[in-house]
């Protein structure tokens, strides 16, 4: 099933904002020397400290009704500027104002960069030292910085949060990420292997809230069924992303898809950074109850090692003011070992005795689930200038997830009938730390997923985005094409799915010596009550094998155009905004 949708929106803002009325005569002579001749200005903010240029720096004119906000690559752009000395006042949050004078002639367009620091922190903005505490200390600081201000200056509700503001996450999970966000409630699965499957965003369910990469909605195949809206986090890596965009009240420019709000990761760009820069990651992650070096026995009949190594890097390289690259990889692995006890206590049952205050304990159900996860992902990007207020992005990115697994279950039911087959066995009986079950009436069975199971996802994503943005034109175009498959692997492997195994015999159950995990003893007997060796596979039978081959491919293409023009019609404030989006 092919789903195409086509929206067209329009839109005109303006903001009055009311303040103390310069000189008539003054304000007047400002206005017509800047129509007959104005000047420019640009240039880009950079934090010293990190050699990261700043998103959303503000940059205004005192005195006049002229402000831009830096874009990606931390640049502005000034148009229309009255010739004379102008004082310019750049704001970033958590770091120094910073106000500069510059003298324009009639009609210059002028270059004036700034670089901003903390001085209280920092020092100047010459050489700068750093002891370690204030580096690690300094990076939740920049990641709260980068928040606030992109929330401060945001048209809508949004919540926005630099990726290596947390440091380092498990599996490089960008649900991991998310859980800490407001609004946002982590969703985990049996299949996620502890880690956040998918989110809901403000209480309403995941399948309400979209996921897109630079604006992009991204094909996924990671819920199990393969019908579902809900995008699942396995598919994806932290290790590509800048920072996150958590958007609760969209606008007239957003898709309408989205009843709960939106996310969308936006990626690494070489624009962002003045210098070339390597950072690389690595890790083992082990599990207490395997911490050996060697291979041990694994659930598939094969000896693996359980304790996993991890690789992670992201080279951002700025060739030229006009050019640069950035290209990241991951490779996450993770040995998981999930186990659960349930027990069923039954409280009726004619001739057995139990009641609510004194049941007794009929079922033990032991389930563990060794797993092994491996995500890996690669992506490459490249930002070009192609003119003096345009810049072409480009990238491409590719992920692949699997999860080996193999559940096991075994359940021991000492059976709720207290009448013995033949009647000549032991009836039933129980007390506060045991339960005799019936000669004949007992069961031992292993159950569901009990053959290897591989689940494997894959993603490949291609975007290509223009902006153009000269203080009175902005357009914004984006083509985006992704495409995921995903599914089970067992029966291409030649395993099955699941198994029906259980005792030849019905035999008489008896547990023992309750603890919090359940009883330390569980013995069988037949039906000449001679003892059952359960850990003998001779005395089970297999009843049923079944494979469940599940193909899931889902592809997604994604067009966008914004063009916005800033009107000097009035004295406020004015832009109209015309857009359209197509997606399949």
């Amino acid at each position: 099933m092919t789903a195409k949708s086509f929206f067209f929106a329009c839109g005109i803002s303006f903001t009055l904002a009311v303040s103390v009325a310069l000189p008539v005569r003054a304000a007047a002579a400002t206005s017509t020397a800047a129509e007959n001749a104005p000047a420019s200005l640009t240039g880009r903010v950079l934090n010293v400290v990190t050699g990261q240029f700043l998103n959303n720096a503000r940059v205004a004119v005192r005195g006049a009704d002229l402000v831009a906000f830096t874009d990606q690559s931390g640049t502005y752009f000034l148009p229309r500027v009255a010739p004379g000395k102008v004082v310019l006042d750049v704001f970033y949050t958590g770091l120094d104002t910073q106000s500069v004078t510059v003298d324009l002639a009639l009609g210059q367009a002028l270059t004036r960069d700034f670089d901003l620091t903390n001085a209280a922190r920092y020092g100047g903005t010459g050489v700068v030292k750093l002891d370690a505490f204030t580096v690690s200390s300094g990076r939740e600081t920049d990641g709260d910085a980068i928040a606030i201000n992109e929330q401060r200056f945001a048209p809508n509700i949004k919540n926005v949060v630099a990726a290596d503001a947390l440091g380092d996450l498990m599996d490089g999970n960008v649900g991991e990420f998310l859980k800490f966000m407001p609004g946002i409630t982590a969703e985990y699965t049996s299949e996620s292997g502890g880690s956040v499957a998918s989110i809901s965003v403000r209480g309403f369910p995941g399948n309400l809230a979209v996921v897109s990469s630079d604006g992009a909605e991204m094909a996924n195949t990671g819920n199990a069924a393969g019908n579902s809206r809900v995008y699942e986090f396995s598919q994806v890596s932290i290790n590509n992303v800048s920072r996150i965009e958590v958007t609760k009240v969209p606008t007239p420019s957003s898709p309408a898809d989205s009843m709960a709000g939106s996310v969308n990761m936006v990626t690494k760009s070489s624009f962002e950074r003045k210098d070339a820069q390597l950072r690389y990651s690595v890790s083992f992650n082990a599990n207490h109850e395997d911490l050996t070096l060697g291979r041990e026995p694994h659930a598939n009949d094969e000896r693996i090692r359980k304790i996993q190594p991890s690789f992670s890097f992201d080279y951002t390289l700025p060739v030229s003011r006009d050019f640069g690259l950035v290209a990241t990889g991951t490779s996450t692995n993770r040995f998981i070992n999930q186990r659960r006890t349930r027990q069923t206590f039954t409280t009726s049952g004619a001739g057995t005795g139990a009641t609510q205050a004194q049941p007794f304990l009929s079922t033990l159900h032991f389930s563990t689930l060794p797993r092994v996860n491996h995500r890996h992902s690669m992506a490459l990007r490249a930002d070009w200038r192609v003119m003096r207020h345009g810049v072409l992005s480009v990238n491409v990115e590719g992920s692949r997830y699997a999860s080996e697994r193999s559940p096991q279950n075994i359940n021991f039911s000492t059976g709720t009938n207290p009448v013995p087959t033949p009647a000549t066995g032991t009836p039933l009986t129980f007390g506060d730390n045991f339960t005799e079950g019936a000669t004949g009436r007992g069961s031992v069975a292993i159950l569901g997923d009990t053959a290897v199971v591989t689940q494997e996802l894959a993603t490949l994503a291609t975007r290509a985005r223009f902006r153009f943005d000269n203080g009175d034109w902005r357009i914004e175009a984006n083509a985006a094409t992704s495409v995921s498959y995903g599914g089970y692997r067992d029966m291409q492997e030649g395993l099955f799915r699941m198994f029906g195994i259980g005792l030849i015999n019905p035999v008489r159950l008896t547990f023992r010596n309750f603890g919090e995990a359940g009883p330390t003893s569980i013995e069988a007997f037949d039906n000449s009550n001679r003892p059952v060796d359960l850990r003998d596979l001779r005395n089970y039978r297999l009843s049923t094998g079944n494979v469940q081959p599940r193909d899931i491919d889902d592809h997604v293409k994604n067009a966008k155009l914004d063009v916005r023009r800033s009107l000097s019609l009035f004295s406020v404030p004015v832009a109209l905004q015309l857009g359209g989006a197509y997606r399949e």
